[in-house]
């Protein structure tokens, strides 16, 4: 699915703020996460704030230019996304350790994550909707997969799992108005 300059303006602005149900499509695919820690509005804030810079890369169109900047990415995103391992901080290392036995052996460096959001490429098959407080320590994390039930994710799982999950599972379908009866969760 190709991802245009005004789509990505859309998500940009659901990574800042609860979209409105207007306009909203059908469907919605769920991730349900449970959290190592119960402090779901810092965990949401983690995550949006990866998740923003990535887009602001993409509505930029940075990707022209080689080696993208990464200036704008979280610290510990950055540190579980490469290197450096001394950076890593509790909750990015525990997801980190969690995402590898849930997922994968290898890492994302952080570079070919944030080539996922490419909108010139089809690699990402989902657009970020919402987070919401399922209880605690669960965040129940939408996204638009159109309608699919299955779709490249992995990117996702990574940033879900590094910015402190302890477990993630789906996708799942369900039905917008699912989404529309649960309470956003904002940092």
């Amino acid at each position: 699915m190709l991802h245009d300059i005004d789509d990505l303006r859309q998500e940009r602005n659901r990574a800042e703020a609860r979209p409105s149900a207007e306009g909203a499509p059908p469907v919605l695919s769920v991730f349900e996460v449970v959290l190592a820690v119960d402090d779901s509005p810092a965990y949401v804030r983690r995550t949006r704030a990866v998740l923003s810079a990535a887009l602001d890369l993409a509505i930029a169109g940075a990707f022209d230019e080689g080696e993208l900047p990464t200036g704008d990415i979280p610290a510990w995103f950055m540190a579980a996304s490469g290197s450096a391992e001394a950076a890593l901080t509790g909750f990015s290392r525990r997801g980190r350790d969690r995402y590898h036995a849930a997922v994968s052996e290898k890492s994302w460096d952080v570079q070919w994550w944030l080539f996922e959001f490419d909108p010139d490429h089809e690699f990402r098959g989902w657009s970020w909707w919402d987070a919401t407080q399922a209880e605690a320590r669960r965040v129940r994390v939408w996204a638009d997969s159109w309608g699919e039930s299955f779709f490249a994710c992995d990117e996702l799982r990574w940033l879900l799992y590094t910015a402190g999950a302890e477990e993630v599972a789906g996708p799942f379908l369900a039905d917008t108005s699912e989404w529309e009866r649960e309470v956003s969760v904002h940092g």
